[in-house]
C-alpha cells in the first residue's frame, strides 16, 4: 500500500503538534525529548519488540501480539524516567488535521502520565492488581486515560468548539451499543462517548452540570442514568484546576459506575430476551 504521508511530512505534522501544545502548556515535552518511530500493521510487532527494547522495557505487553492489533492502532504513546516516545502508524489515510489531533493525543497521554498525581505514573501505581477493586481502578482509568487525552487534543487544536450534541446524537447512540461487558472496545467506546459531549458547544462552555444536562437530556436518545452518573463525574474533573490531576478516589467511582452500567445494560437484555 502507498503511504499518503513520507516520513518528513509525519515529523513535519509531529512538530507542528508539539508546538500547539507547548503553547498552552508549560512541559519538559518537544521535539527533541520524544522518541519518534514508525510501524505499519505488516512489521508492527518487530518495530514495537525493538522500540521496547532499546527505551521502554516495563510497557512491553503481550497484547501487542494479539491478531489485527497493528491495523488497530493509529499511534501509541510510551514513557519512562527520563524518556518519552511515539510510534505512528506510517501509512494513515488521515487528513493533515487528523494526523496533528493524532499527535496531540499522544502527548496528552505523555503529559498526563508525568502530571496526574505527585511524581506520575498513576496506571503503576493504582492499577497493577487483579482483584475486584482493581477491576473497577483499571476500568475507571483506561476510560478517562483515552477521554482526558481526546478532549485535551481537541481544545489544544480548536480554540472554540465546533461539536453540536445533535450532530453526533447517533454517533452516541452506535458507542452506547458497544458497551457491554463482553465486548474488549467496551471502554473505549464509553471513552468517546465522553469525549463527544465534553467537547460540543453546549456542554463544554458552561460550567453549570444543571446546564449542561439539561443540554444533553434534550439533545441525546440514549436515556440512562448511570450514564448521566458518569458524564456528571467527568464534567465535575473537567472543571477543577488543574483537570488532569486525578485521585485514586474518582478513578475508583468512575470505574464502578461505568461497571454498574455495563451490568444493567447486561440484566436488561436477559430479561428483553426471556
Amino acid at each position: 500500500m502507498a503511504h499518503k504521508y513520507s516520513r518528513k511530512q509525519l515529523k513535519d505534522f509531529f512538530s507542528q503538534a508539539v508546538d500547539l501544545f507547548r503553547e498552552h502548556l508549560e512541559t519538559d515535552i518537544s521535539e527533541h525529548s520524544v522518541i519518534l518511530d514508525f510501524f505499519t500493521p505488516e512489521n508492527g510487532v518487530s518495530v514495537y519488540e525493538k522500540f521496547c527494547q532499546a527505551h521502554f522495557p516495563k510497557m512491553h505487553e503481550e497484547k501487542y501480539k494479539e491478531p489485527g492489533y497493528f491495523g488497530s492502532v493509529a499511534a501509541e504513546a510510551f514513557l519512562n524516567d527520563t524518556e518519552y516516545g511515539i510510534l505512528v502508524r506510517e501509512d494513515l489515510s488521515f487528513s493533515p488535521r487528523e494526523m496533528i489531533k493524532t499527535f496531540l493525543h499522544e502527548l496528552s497521554h505523555l503529559y498526563c502520565s508525568r502530571n496526574e498525581i505527585p511524581g506520575g505514573n498513576f496506571f503503576d501505581k493504582y492499577c497493577m492488581g487483579s482483584g475486584p477493586e482493581d477491576g473497577m481502578m483499571n476500568a475507571g482509568y483506561a476510560i478517562w486515560r483515552e477521554a482526558v487525552a481526546d478532549i485535551m487534543a481537541d481544545s489544544i487544536y480548536c480554540e472554540y468548539p465546533t461539536i453540536e450534541l445533535r450532530s453526533v446524537n447517533k454517533i452516541i447512540s452506535g458507542y452506547f451499543g458497544e458497551l457491554s461487558i463482553t465486548n474488549p472496545d467496551s471502554k473505549k467506546a464509553m471513552s468517546l462517548i465522553i469525549a463527544y459531549i465534553m467537547t460540543s458547544k453546549e456542554v463544554s462552555v458552561t460550567k453549570d452540570w444543571n446546564i449542561a444536562q439539561r443540554e444533553i437530556d434534550k439533545k441525546i436518545d440514549v436515556k440512562s442514568p448511570m450514564l448521566i452518573a458518569i458524564l456528571k463525574q467527568v464534567f465535575e474533573q473537567l472543571n477543577q484546576s488543574p483537570f488532569w490531576e486525578i485521585t485514586p478516589e474518582f478513578i475508583m467511582t468512575l470505574g464502578e459506575t461505568y461497571l454498574t452500567l455495563l451490568t444493567g445494560i447486561m440484566l436488561n437484555g436477559i430479561v428483553e430476551n426471556k
